[in-house]
């Protein structure tokens, strides 16, 4: 992927229909006000596109969308599972439809061992002999730790390119960096952490809130380039004020589209509703957008 400096790449939630079927065209409508918004990509269906509830012809079905929008340069297609067995499946299916670039989380819920891992994305690898891959790394949700120098030997499979590392603070992401062969490109999936993790190393920014309030989070990655400090401070202000209208909730993250405008629907994995005083904080938030 080529990806400009302080690159921000959108984690991209996937609308439903109110009877919980894929708002495909919904889908297609999302991602062009994603994209003509100034965003450098798209990253889906990942943790915020609820992967983990949509069976692999949906997956697909989405990938082919972003593709159809973002084109193959600028989408990260995730593909990741369980096991390596589904994993490679989807690898082979999302370059048969012209992905380029792909991610993969850890195998989840069972903590995958070394030589599991090793063999995980080695298999991904095989079955994508020509795409870009990129390790999605979130300990918080898969159980899986990969430490730094884990990292290092996943990065010498052939095709294996970055790294995607969310819910670690900069100072881990640091130890990554720091255990990372040149030119490895490590993506954190904190959205307050973006110009944090830029200034240490890194080379950008997944980001869920900005699906909802992409605005901070552009003019975050333009003061970067530009190495304009006054402006980059008065952009994570505004950034954390867009999280804490939708902070980490994929149901608020959505609440937030449709206050918007934009597709949406329900969530399908199993959360509540957000509460009445978040609602509130994210009404006010979409009147008057950070």
């Amino acid at each position: 992927m080529n990806l400009p400096a302080a690159a921000l790449i959108p984690a991209v939630p996937v609308p439903f229909t109110e009877n919980g079927e894929l708002d495909v065209p919904g889908l297609g409508v999302l991602l062009r006000a994603i994209r003509d918004s100034g965003v450098d990509g798209a990253f889906l269906p990942g943790t915020t596109g609820e992967f983990i509830a949509l069976d692999d012809d949906e997956r697909m079905t989405v990938i082919a969308e972003a593709l159809t929008v973002f084109g193959p340069e600028q989408t990260i297609a995730h593909v990741g599972a369980a096991s390596a067995r589904q994993a490679e499946r989807l690898a082979a299916r999302a370059v048969e439809l012209g992905a380029v670039n792909l991610a993969a989380i850890t195998p989840f819920y069972l903590p995958a061992g070394g030589r599991a891992l090793v063999d995980y994305y080695r298999r991904v690898s095989e079955a994508a002999p020509d795409a870009r891959i990129y390790c999605y790394l979130f300990r918080a949700r898969t159980t899986t730790v990969v430490a730094p120098e884990q990292l290092a030997e996943l990065a010498a499979i052939p095709g294996v390119v970055g790294a995607k590392i969310s819910g670690e603070p900069t100072a881990t992401v640091r130890e990554y960096l720091a255990a990372a062969p040149a030119g490895f490109t490590v993506l954190t999936g904190n959205n307050h952490e973006f110009g944090e993790v830029v200034r240490a190393g890194g080379a950008g920014c997944v980001s869920a809130v900005s699906s909802v309030f992409p605005e901070p989070f552009v003019a975050l990655a333009g003061a970067l380039r530009r190495g304009d400090d006054d402006a980059a401070a008065a952009a994570e202000i505004r950034i954390k004020q867009a999280i804490d209208a939708v902070g980490g909730s994929i149901a608020l993250l959505k609440a937030g589209l449709a206050l918007r405008g934009l597709p949406a629907g329900p969530t399908r994995v199993a959360l509540d509703p957000p509460p009445a005083d978040r609602l509130a904080t994210l009404r006010a938030a979409v009147a008057d957008p950070p």
